[in-house]
């Protein structure tokens, strides 16, 4: 590559993504810092149009538990906490004494209406914890995992409550008190290799937790490089553009002076590495996901990984064959099968359901042997005795008309074994039956009311889908041809820093 041709390539494309790269410099040193973000929200109302809750869309509906106590009572969890109907779903009102306040903690992922005898007892695991209720408050499971660690999913096996984190599972007896819960023992197989998505390894490299704590500071300090190297460049083309014209600027001389000197030195020293997590960005997001997405790389690659502890940091859902005896977990590395008492190893079932790289949002029995699971993918029907595989779509109904678009699913209102409606990400919720009475407004109060966590709102931002509303599908084309942008940048500043160190020699 010529002098020239590098020289105006790292300036042109420099000032061309310059606020790409700020943005993204910014917003993914405060990501890798949610402890320090959760405490902190914005009013949905000022995002844009398509992140505005309508029909429970947007995860605002998770999971749903329908009273056997009481036709009339309704519980749904979500993004914005749990809510309560005691008319069928007519109105809901939320429960929120005693539940945590900020939006990115009350995040709901399941719920539980744990029956024994004529008692009911809500639960629900949120990012932040196990709670229950009693005398109408919720209150935190008082165990050394269970209240803080994000609980994923809640199971009733006869009388006993499972709790799964995204890396174990603790089970307690049901009782009119706060539960005792222990360690459930799910062994693996230690034949089998166990793996996990490429992407999923890249997102580590990418935000530096691959290397624990001093890796996100590490990438923290790289952002802080590139901020200091887009602004000092910025700088010195003002500078020497004013040159050029003879006009005088405040800014030359000695500011001039650091700003080259340090834009230089910098610049050479982490070239390599922005690269590296410049590359891994783009390669995480689509379009360029759909050519990794199948790859994977041995489980001991991650961090954290615990050679005691095959499923770290891998649970996502789980559900039970009581036909079978068989407790059935969704996992990032597939699905896997074993029976409660951990008498034998959990074996991986053969892929055979299109789940998302997001992974199972509804994982539920339907009955002895028929599973219903749901991502991103679509809803499916699994009979797991006659290995049939099932897809679900939503009906159409006479004021909504549906052409069978592919579902995103979030979440389900199953009763009974009956499954009633669908969730779906964008359009919210969708009946699965044509004459289905039901129906579940959703409360005028998340529309007018809800608050986005900044920690949500930065991840928007930084992965570059806040832009959907005005530009489309095209959004997807920001990361790549950003990242892309940031590469030919580093390589021609690597370039023209060579050239100058052979001219100065």
């Amino acid at each position: 590559m010529g002098k020239t041709i590098s020289q105006r390539l790292h300036k042109f494309i420099g000032l061309m993504a310059l606020i790409f790269c700020l943005w993204m410099a910014l917003s993914g040193i405060l990501l890798n810092h949610p402890q320090l973000l959760k405490k902190y929200s914005l009013p949905n109302q000022i995002m844009p149009a398509n992140y505005q809750y309508r029909n429970w869309n947007r995860m605002s509906w998770r999971d749903a538990v329908f009273s056997t106590h009481h036709d009339n009572i309704l519980y749904v969890g979500g993004k914005e906490g749990v809510w309560q109907s005691l008319n069928q779903g007519k109105n809901f009102e939320p429960l929120v004494a005693g539940f945590p306040t900020a939006v990115y903690e009350r995040d709901t992922y399941s719920l539980l209406l744990a029956t024994d005898k004529e008692q009911e007892t809500l639960y629900a695991g949120t990012k932040s914890g196990l709670f229950y209720q009693q005398n109408k408050s919720w209150h935190k499971v008082d165990h050394p995992v269970l209240k803080d660690q994000a609980v994923v999913d809640l199971l009733q096996i006869d009388n006993r409550i499972l709790a799964f984190t995204k890396s174990a599972a603790y089970q307690a007896n049901i009782n009119n008190g706060s539960p005792t819960f222990t360690p459930l023992n799910l062994p693996r197989d230690q034949n089998e290799i166990p793996t996990v998505p490429l992407f999923r390894w890249l997102l580590k490299i990418h935000d530096g937790s691959i290397f624990g704590l001093p890796g996100r500071l590490f990438v923290d300090f790289l952002g802080l490089t590139l901020i200091f190297t887009c602004l000092s460049g910025a700088l010195i083309w003002y500078v020497l553009r004013r040159k050029r014209r003879r006009k005088p600027t405040l800014l030359s001389g000695k500011i001039f002076a650091f700003n080259f000197r340090w834009h230089l030195k910098l610049g050479i020293v982490s070239a390599l590495f922005i690269a590296i997590i410049a590359l891994s960005g783009t390669l995480v997001r689509p379009p360029l996901l759909i050519a990794i997405v199948r790859l994977t790389i041995p489980a001991s690659l991650m961090p954290g990984a615990d050679p005691d502890n095959p499923w770290a940091d891998q649970i996502q859902r789980a559900t039970y064959l009581k036909e079978k005896k068989e407790l059935v977990i969704a996992s990032k590395q597939g699905l896997f099968s074993g029976p409660l008492d951990g008498t034998t190893p959990f074996t991986k079932i053969p892929e055979a359901l299109p789940i998302h790289g997001m992974g199972a949002m509804v994982f539920e029995a339907l009955d002895d042997h028929n599973l219903l699971i749901g991502s991103f993918s679509g809803l499916y029907l699994w009979d797991t005795s006659q290995q049939i595989i099932m897809q679900l779509k939503s009906k159409a109904t006479r004021n909504n008309p549906d052409w069978g678009k592919p579902l995103m699913v979030t979440g389900a209102a199953v009763r009974q074994g009956q499954t009633l409606m669908v969730a779906d990400y964008n359009d919210g919720l969708k009946p699965l039956r044509r004459r289905l009475q039901l129906r579940l407004p959703m409360p005028d109060e998340i529309r007018s009311h809800s608050r986005i966590s900044l920690w949500n709102a930065l991840f928007e931002l930084h992965n570059g889908r806040i832009f959907e509303q005005f530009i489309g599908p095209l959004y997807w084309l920001i990361i790549p041809l950003g990242g892309i942008s940031l590469l030919i940048i580093l390589f021609s500043g690597s370039l023209n820093w060579m050239r100058r160190r052979r001219r100065r020699k």
